[in-house]
């Protein structure tokens, strides 16, 4: 494999998604910095946004896009549904940490955060292995590459407030911080819903293809 394709291929792919018009994938990772505020401000929702609402709402937004990906990988053959769906995987089993299973009468308590870190890792090696498939697709459509990396960026900036990062930027964000990563990575997997539809709507099925 040619590792010296990859850098001009991310190159050309920020080109085409750095541009004026496409400011909107930053959105969602805004939105829900403002929502966490007027919950606190105006004293609604306060019932929702918070660790165990969010948790439960988080857990159905992977799920739905995990069967979302694996429906568009059986019928399409597409490596980046099927990458996604894999990734998807991960993070529903991620979603399940410190979570109490019960198993042939027996109750499992999952920890998932360690072997997650690793497979995130693995799953990233992985992606380097296949970026000529992975940019095969996206390359196809605009929209697919736009939302891609909005959904990338979304996760990337939910790590980062999950951090503490913005400690010194955000208004009260120690009081508010557990909100803060809640709605943030809540935004992210809402985002990951929205892609999964478009991929579902843009990649073709195997039996177009070869029509």
């Amino acid at each position: 494999m040619n590792f010296r394709t990859l850098p001009s291929e991310i190159a050309t792919w920020l080109r085409q998604v750095f541009k004026p018009k496409n400011l909107w994938i930053v959105a969602p990772i805004i939105l829900a910095v403002l929502v966490v505020y007027i919950s606190q401000h105006f004293n609604v929702l306060t019932g929702l946004i918070d660790r165990g609402p969010l948790e439960i709402i988080a857990l159905w937004l992977v799920s739905i896009s995990l069967l979302t990906f694996a429906g568009k990988s059986a019928a399409s053959r597409d490596p980046l549904a099927f990458y996604l769906t894999v990734l998807l995987m991960i993070f529903l089993f991620r979603e399940l940490d410190d979570t109490t299973l019960s198993l042939f009468g027996r109750e499992l308590t999952v920890n998932s955060k360690g072997p997650v870190n690793l497979l995130i890792v693995a799953m990233a090696v992985w992606g380097v292995f296949w970026h000529e498939k992975i940019f095969g697709t996206l390359n196809r459509s605009k929209v697919l590459q736009v939302m891609f990396f909005g959904v990338l960026l979304t996760y990337a900036l939910s790590q980062i407030i999950a951090r503490r990062a913005f400690r010194h930027i955000l208004p009260n964000e120690p009081e508010l911080h557990i909100r803060f990563e809640e709605s943030a990575e809540t935004a992210a997997h809402l985002f990951m819903l929205c892609f999964a539809i478009a991929c579902a709507k843009l990649i073709p099925n195997r039996s177009r293809t070869k029509d």
